[in-house]
């Protein structure tokens, strides 16, 4: 099936939105910066400078986006060598904010202020902006929009799989997320003393099943994606499906959500009884097409999500769903399509 042609199918009973979902705020503890010498070694922009300050938190719901993180206890010299960068327990990374200053193709060295032991918080919007200039201006204690910095100095997202993901759209399943602090530079060296993840989640329904990370069977071509992710597609990460609410056939809340798929692109959720590992395509076909529910887009960050499965549900039934997108420049199964993951629930 040509998925091009999903797009004229009705698509009526798409829902795009976020689930009923309560706030979580988790404390990690704090690192120096760098956990090791004084930064540099890294390879501007391609590697990753080795001996990153890092701390993790336990998250024990579905995250359906971020708020703000928080930097307690915050110094370091000369805030043009940092990247701070959290990473999802997928092991997708965002970046917070990046080498404030920074020229990204030139030599120069970023801003020579300092965050100056005290508390700073990571938000969306609202907050002040960090300085996009080499003058040396401390960095006083408060809210700070998240920065990929700006016009041509902006970070690639999707470089060293840290992408430019907007706070409000990070999500992600239960589990580890880690806060990793790149000193690019050497010479200076800071550290915090612990920080804080704040968003709004909810409880994950189901399980996951037929990864594309060589856990199981193998992608075509050995083209792997992250851990519990679908097979690797051309956004240079595997798709990952999740699902969250209470898959109930009287009172419906169940929500399947996508992440990591390539942007502005047609798909289509279907639902089948049966869990297959099957390559097919440039992906893993995890269950037969049973049931093919209505055509959705991804949106400008590869995300989507979709709800309304309890009319095909009964009482009792495990049911196993995948997400089926167009992934044109992947030619490695000749089909130009992909997958997710699968997830399976079991309805009340």
């Amino acid at each position: 099936m040509n998925l091009v042609s999903l797009a004229s199918l009705a698509v009526s009973s798409l829902l795009i939105g976020a689930t009923a979902s309560a706030q979580f705020s988790v404390t990690g503890a704090g690192s120096p910066i760098p956990s090791t010498g004084t930064g540099g070694n890294g390879t501007w922009p391609t590697i990753q400078p080795p001996s990153p300050g890092t701390s993790t938190v336990s998250v024990g719901v579905q995250v359906f986006s971020i708020e703000s993180v928080e930097l307690l206890g915050m110094n370091h010299t000369w805030m043009g060598d940092l990247q701070l960068v959290l990473t999802d327990p997928t092991g997708l990374s965002h970046t917070l904010f990046v080498r404030p200053g920074k020229d990204f193709g030139g030599s120069n060295v970023g801003n020579s202020g300092d965050f100056v032991s005290g508390d700073y918080k990571i938000v969306e919007t609202g907050g002040a902006t960090f300085p996009q200039d080499t003058t040396s201006v401390n960095l006083v204690p408060g809210d700070y929009n998240q920065s990929f910095t700006t016009g041509p100095t902006v970070w690639p997202s999707g470089q060293s799989n840290i992408h430019n993901t907007p706070l409000g759209q990070i999500m992600g399943p239960s589990g580890t997320w880690t806060l990793s602090f790149y000193d690019w530079a050497g010479g200076d060296v800071g550290s915090f003393s612990s920080w804080r993840l704040n968003g709004n989640g909810g409880g994950i329904s189901g399980s996951p099943y037929c990864f594309g990370d060589g856990s199981g069977s193998p992608c075509p071509c050995l083209a792997f994606g992250g851990n519990g992710q679908g097979c690797l597609n051309t956004t240079g990460q595997g798709a990952l499906l999740f699902g969250g609410g209470i898959p109930s056939t009287t009172a419906d809340s169940f929500m399947l959500t996508v992440s990591g798929a390539p942007a502005n692109k047609p798909g289509l959720i279907f639902q089948g009884s049966s869990q297959l590992s099957n390559p097919f395509g440039d992906g893993l076909l995890c269950t037969d097409m049973a049931i093919k529910h209505a055509v959705m887009w991804t949106d400008a960050l590869g995300g989507a999500t979709q709800s309304g499965f309890g009319g095909s549900a009964s009482a009792g039934a495990t049911l196993n769903y995948q997400f089926w997108f167009r992934d044109p420049g992947n030619s490695c199964g000749g089909g130009g399509y992909n997958f997710t993951n699968g997830w399976s629930a079991t309805w009340q």
